[in-house]
């Protein structure tokens, strides 16, 4: 994934409201994780090191096990309206 293709879900994260609810190191703490929620809705980031082949990747997740991954801002906002499209009564909380 490109650097600005990752700026670029992050900055929607963080404009949606989304709060980093864990963050942990994996691999020999070569690769990092960061659990962003928003309601029962979420996604991680994972950081993996320079010469992987695939430095970033988000996946979102959903209660019921869904796990998507997210290319591309698009592809995250599709997936959360899916999300409250099929749970109508599941808001987020916007304390």
């Amino acid at each position: 994934m490109t650097r600005n293709r990752a700026l670029s879900i992050r900055n929607w994260i963080k404009n949606m409201g989304f709060q980093l609810t864990k963050s942990h190191l994996l691999d020999r703490r070569t690769r990092k994780i960061k659990y962003y929620t928003l309601g029962n809705f979420g996604i991680y980031e994972e950081i993996s090191p320079k010469n992987a082949e695939k430095k970033e990747k988000f996946i979102s997740w959903t209660p019921w096990g869904d796990n998507i991954e997210v290319n591309s801002v698009n592809d995250l906002s599709k997936a959360y309206e899916e999300f409250l499209n099929y749970n109508p009564n599941v808001l987020p909380n916007l304390a």
